[in-house]
């Protein structure tokens, strides 16, 4: 996340660029935290919904259960579509993440095959699940926020499958793509390179502006810029050399747009090394670092509803560098920072949780609660078995209350909103 994070991975080193973020040992962390802080949505019954990739005997399903109180499932997952085609029966098949739109009709979903990543787009009313945009390779990012543009997205398009796929009337010269869920129709944005090149992009809460970063292969750095949705206005930030942490990444504006706070990740060929959180304001300026993030598989930093607070995932064996290469050794925690006083700290451990893996924090209405996702690493055969738990987030010097909220789900291969 985006890396990796499998999600650059597949895009950038498919293209001859790196692979910067890693996909985790099971679902991505990207999907259970909304990332331009979407609150649940209603869906055409009336109730909230969490959606889930499930493994089966004949490949991988779509499944949901209603939404409770505090973000976690008040049941078992039940199948409500399946991929078909043989999707998810072979090992090398994943999901990286799924994201409901802002109007809550449509249902993203990244994964990839052997041939790459693609996107499904799951219709809520129409109980249809379909690739789009069709015969493309490339990867979804982020919904753009706010009407008219509630199920439209930002997606980075890789190759063309076949003779069916879209082109502009140039052919296919690709930048970033806004898509629309409910037709496939795309708008091609100019970003001056190609699309190969982009890391991530996310839009500004209001939709107006896009910030995204780009780089030109392994141990370049990468370069971050600014525009308005419509790729006008188009403005460098900065600029990071190759090395340790200098690939920018997973973007995160604050409620009020005034704040970006994002990752940078080590530009290396070695995938879960850790990264750090930084914080700079909508034009680039007032630069600050905050902390240690996990680095390694691409999960999402969460913004509090009053703007105050940052929750992310921070690796907890960074000592074990067999860990730098082995997914399956990697330990994680929740941890929050003030983005104020740059104060940080740990709300739940894999020592509080009794697993590995502590990760997908997402918070309450309230603001002072987490509710975040525990596993062991993930079995590609047979899924994952995370739980729900909650954590209550206070102050550095208080001891955080961390409470389990559901039983572990059997077969789960990624987590949606």
């Amino acid at each position: 996340m985006r890396h990796r994070y499998y999600f650059l991975l597949t895009l950038v080193i498919l293209a001859g660029v790196t692979a910067f973020f890693i996909t985790q040992g099971g679902f991505m962390a990207r999907s259970a935290a909304p990332r331009n802080g979407h609150q649940p949505i209603l869906q055409t019954d009336g109730r909230a919904y969490l959606y889930y990739t499930i493994k089966q005997s004949g490949g991988y399903a779509l499944a949901r259960a209603a939404k409770g109180s505090n973000g976690q499932p008040l049941g078992t997952p039940q199948t409500v579509a399946q991929f078909g085609d043989g999707f998810g029966l072979l090992e090398s098949d994943a999901v990286f993440f799924m994201q409901l739109s802002p109007d809550g009709r449509y249902l993203a979903i990244d994964g990839a095959r052997d041939h790459g990543e693609q996107v499904w787009i799951y219709d809520i009313q129409r109980v249809e699940l379909s690739l789009l945009p069709a015969n493309v390779m490339g990867n979804f990012l982020h919904w753009l926020p706010g009407s008219p543009a509630s199920h439209t997205f930002l997606y980075r398009p890789m190759f063309p499958l076949g003779p069916g796929a879209p082109e502009d009337s140039n052919g296919w010269h690709p930048g970033l793509w806004i898509v629309d869920a409910a037709t496939g129709a795309f708008t091609n944005i100019d970003i001056h390179m190609p699309s190969a090149f982009l890391v991530d992009a996310s839009p500004s809460p209001d939709g107006t502006r896009i910030v995204y970063s780009t780089s030109v292969g392994l141990g370049m750095g990468s370069d971050t810029w600014i525009m308005q949705s419509d790729g006008s206005n188009l403005i460098h930030l900065f600029s990071m050399p190759g090395g340790a942490q200098s690939i920018a990444g997973m973007f995160a504006w604050s409620p009020d747009g005034s704040t970006i706070a994002y990752e940078r990740i080590s530009d290396s060929p070695t995938p879960f090394l850790p990264a750090g959180l930084w914080l700079m304001n909508r034009d680039g300026m007032q630069q600050r670092r905050l902390a240690d993030t996990d680095g390694g598989h691409g999960f999402t930093l969460s913004w509090s509803p009053d703007g105050r607070r940052i929750a992310y995932v921070v690796r907890t064996n960074t000592a074990n560098h067999h860990a730098d290469f082995d997914m399956q050794s990697l330990q994680s925690a929740i941890a929050v920072a003030d983005s104020t006083s740059g104060q940080s700290w740990m709300v739940a451990t894999p020592a509080q949780t009794g697993v590995q893996i502590n990760a997908n924090p997402q918070w309450i209405a309230s603001g002072d609660t987490l509710t975040f996702t525990a596993y062991n690493a993930f079995n590609r055969v047979l899924g994952g078995r995370p739980s729900y738990w909650s954590a209550q987030v206070t102050s550095q010097q208080t001891q955080p209350l961390v409470i389990p909220l559901t039983p572990a789900m059997s077969h789960i291969v990624a987590i949606g909103s």
